[in-house]
């Protein structure tokens, strides 16, 4: 289950367990708290000391608010772009492979190579399969070329130490002067070597780790003059050669070993190459929004460091990734033997679905996040439910109507559910002309059973009072009235504008409370629920999906002033939470939108 608050998400676990249902922090998580999860240990997006690419920075935004709103367009860009970006080095794979290819290799090439010029991205799929299935012929082939290109740089590396016992600890201190500003050489070095030939553990020896260096040189640099290709002058590869001088192989050489691997490179980018639909998204992400900043498309903000994503970006990703893990997962050649070492990759991902998956406060979350929710469930049972009122959304990206529910999947139904049992008939008709003021979806709103007896009291409102002792004593007054009603103390919150009033209004609160032995409590940045016989204090964005008895609101007029595009629902929400007993403050006048409502209030109860 998902809630867009730690707070929400602690009362949503008391509320299980007061039906004795087992709720664990396993069971009931944060979107936030997930996607890191998933980011980081699942599918590699985020760096750690073994790899990933990228670092969240969550108070940073890079994308426009319209792409944050809706990224239907953007996200769908992205995933053609991505579809795109694999089909190319395969087709230069093909056009390699013909002309580097030994006579015995062109059986295979004929099976291999079939429809690739003319390839289309949703054809990408079923071609992996086609290609899986010739996989020990290509494994055949590379192995023998392999025996030849390992023989000649072994041979070549003898050479130079020969001559000079100390060359590859001073190529590894030369390394130490390289800078991580220099380029990279070669776009095809990652089909140099297969992934499963890569040493198990660091090696610990400086002169062993400059060989391995001097190995991906040679392979690379190889090809580029087998193609004819120069190096660019301020790349790693140039450095290099340049450093060797006289050492470097002669071009007859260098070009033996670029035809071998030109053909090894080629051929090791149909092997396996279904796992690039699913690990390849971060980077070709990063080209993609690199593509966009230079075209001046989709108004992004360029990051600081372009490792950096912030959160809508991070959310693409891994519905990305999900959603293509997901479709590779539904064909035949995956299907049937998931659990073989071979898709190890994608049954780390299997492992994170589940049989259920329940969202509540829905209308918080974006499209992408709830797509990524719902690419969570089980591909079987596919169970996706989502609870939330698009009257109540206070997140500027969340989710906006029932036609964006339909781009998360087609196969989610609506239904309306309209009965309110805890609030009373006068604050449910005080939430009804709230809702048309704020121009909400009316037929939306709460309807009382008609057997409901629990008619209310009008709310109490005052305003042009701003010193912070007025204030606290206002509330005192109030609380001890409502006190004064029902001789036992209810379930009170105040909601205020940001997290800077929490504290300073719970301690002046707690003085004037002092006397009837209560006290107000901070429920600092929503981490902390509170107990049920304190008067609690919150900052108004984090509590939603919570229920008290009285409810009162400070600053309406300064929430109005520091989110005049949310206010109204911020307002709508905090009105909504309570059951019996709701008070607002102006600190200086009620906003003119909401003058009308002045009628529906009183001073006192």
């Amino acid at each position: 289950m998902f809630t867009p608050s730690d707070l929400l998400k602690h009362y949503v676990k008391e509320a299980f367990n007061r039906e004795q249902v087992p709720a664990s922090d396993e069971h009931i998580k944060t979107w936030d708290k997930r996607r890191h999860e998933l980011a980081r240990s699942v599918f590699g997006v985020l760096k750690t000391n073994t790899g990933g690419m990228f670092v969240f920075k969550e108070d940073r935004s890079h994308c426009s608010g319209e792409v944050s709103n809706d990224p239907r367009a953007w996200f769908d860009e992205f995933r053609k772009f991505h579809r795109n970006r694999l089909i190319s080095p395969l087709q230069e794979g093909a056009t390699m492979l013909q002309s580097s290819a030994p006579d015995q290799a062109k059986p295979l090439l004929q099976q291999l190579l079939a429809g690739i010029s003319s390839l289309r991205s949703e054809e990408l799929v079923q071609a992996y399969g086609r290609w899986l299935s010739l996989e020990a012929k290509i494994d055949s082939l590379l192995k023998e070329s392999r025996i030849k290109t390992d023989k000649l740089i072994r041979e070549q590396g003898n050479l130079l130490f020969n001559k000079d016992k100390r060359v590859f600890f001073d190529l590894a201190a030369f390394f130490d002067t390289l800078t991580q500003g220099d380029e990279e050489e070669d776009d095809g070095a990652e089909y140099d070597e297969d992934v499963t030939e890569e040493p198990t553990q660091p090696s610990h020896n400086e002169a062993q780790k400059a060989f391995f260096a001097y190995q991906r040189f040679l392979q690379s640099y190889a090809r580029s003059r087998y193609h004819g290709r120069s190096l660019g002058k301020s790349s790693r590869a140039a450095h290099i050669r340049d450093w060797l001088d006289d050492r470097v192989p002669s071009e007859e050489w260098l070009k033996t070993l670029g035809g071998e691997m030109t053909f090894q490179n080629a051929l090791r980018r149909f092997r396996n190459a279904w796992k690039r639909y699913v690990l390849d998204v971060p980077a070709s992400y990063r080209a993609f929004r690199r593509q966009c900043i230079a075209e001046q498309r989709y108004a992004y903000r360029a990051p600081d460091n372009p490792v950096h994503i912030d959160g809508v970006e991070l959310d693409a990703i891994i519905l990305l990734m999900l959603r293509s893990a997901r479709e590779l997962m539904q064909q035949e050649f995956v299907r049937n033997d998931l659990g073989q070492p071979q898709f190890f990759e994608l049954a780390r991902i299997a492992n994170q679905f589940q049989h259920q998956v329940l969202v509540d406060e829905a209308t918080d979350f974006s499209m992408l996040q709830l797509a990524c929710m719902e690419s969570l469930t089980n591909l079987k049972t596919r169970s996706f439910f989502a609870c939330g009122d698009f009257n109540q959304r206070i997140t500027g990206h969340g989710i906006r109507s029932l036609e964006q529910v339909s781009w998360i999947s087609e196969q989610i139904q609506d239904k309306r559910i309209t009965t309110v049992y805890r609030q009373s008939r006068m604050l449910n008709a005080f939430a009804g002309e709230l809702l048309q003021l704020m121009d909400g979806d009316t037929t939306a709103l709460g309807v009382l059973p008609e057997y409901s007896a629990h008619e209310g009291v009008m709310p109490v409102f005052v305003e042009g009072m701003d010193e912070p002792l007025a204030v606290a004593q206002w509330l005192a007054e109030r609380i001890s009235e409502i006190e004064r009603m029902v001789h036992q103390m209810p379930t009170v919150a105040v909601l205020v504008a940001s997290e800077s009033f929490v504290r300073p209004i719970a301690d002046a609160l707690s003085e004037q409370l002092e006397s009837i032995n209560l006290k107000a409590v901070a429920c600092l940045e929503g981490k902390a629920l509170g107990d049920d016989t304190d008067v609690r204090i919150f900052d108004i964005q984090h509590i939603k999906g919570l229920e008290f008895e009285a409810v009162f609101f400070v600053g309406v007029d300064t929430l109005a002033e520091m989110t005049p595009d949310l206010f109204e629902r911020y307002l709508y929400v905090g009105a909504t939470r309570a059951a019996t007993y709701l008070g607002m403050l102006c600190h200086k006048g009620l906003p003119e939108k909401l003058s009308s409502l002045k009628l529906r209030f009183s001073e006192r109860w």
